[in-house]
């Protein structure tokens, strides 16, 4: 006859076992879950501090862009050594704005771009530091051409663009308008100061438009 009884004894330690196991899984289970959530925190952390540099660039490059415009409009009111440092300040923003912007941006090509405004911005800043003549204006012209095709491959040509993100768009491209407007103009003669200047606050305009948007995007 068999004992039926000896077998029941294993019940309990089986039992035990299987609690054991259910708590070490809620435990792995927990562990897991908090790993996530750190790793998402993490993930959120870092997204926000890229919109924060992205409107904080935008914005420096703005007032930079609209400091430039100011030192590129004949005036009577400010000395020539006045607008010159103020073309050096704004410039300086500018270089500072793009390189923040393009630490922040998706796309490689944004980036490249951002990196090349940049470096026009510092081409035109050793145009201005220089003493000759010449060379300070072949560096200022190259400095905004090279800001031309740095700004220009930013533009989305994507047609799926929300509106918000249109208009910061449309401020990029009109920034491109008025950067061309800078390189094109024979700034040496009275008309082309006038004509530069001009060019120089539709790009403040655009360069305001953009950050405005980025602002609002990233609210």
């Amino acid at each position: 006859m068999r004992d039926f009884h000896k077998k029941s004894e294993n019940y309990p330690s089986r039992e035990k076992k299987f609690l054991s196991n259910n708590r070490n899984n809620s435990m792995l289970s927990n562990t897991n879950s908090t790993r996530n959530k750190q790793s998402n925190a993490s993930i959120r952390n870092k997204g926000n501090n890229s919109n924060t540099k992205a409107v904080v660039g935008n914005w420096i490059g703005a007032v930079g862009t609209i400091i430039s415009a100011i030192s590129s409009t004949p005036s009577t009111v400010f000395t020539e050594q006045t607008l010159e440092d103020f073309n050096l300040i704004g410039n300086t923003l500018q270089a500072v704005g793009s390189a923040i912007v393009a630490e922040t941006e998706d796309t490689l090509i944004n980036e490249v771009g951002g990196q090349i405004a940049a470096v026009g911005n510092l081409a035109s800043i050793a145009g201005i530091l220089s003493k000759n003549e010449q060379l300070n204006q072949r560096l200022e012209k190259q400095g905004e051409l090279l800001q031309l095709v740095g700004v220009g491959i930013t533009v989305e040509i994507q047609g799926n663009l929300t509106l918000i993100e249109t208009i910061a768009n449309t401020g990029v491209i009109i920034q491109v308008i008025g950067i061309a407007i800078g390189v094109l103009v024979v700034s040496e003669t009275s008309e082309g100061k006038v004509i530069g200047a001009v060019g120089a606050w539709i790009e403040a305009v655009g360069a305001v438009i953009t950050a405005l948007a980025i602002d609002k995007m990233n609210v």
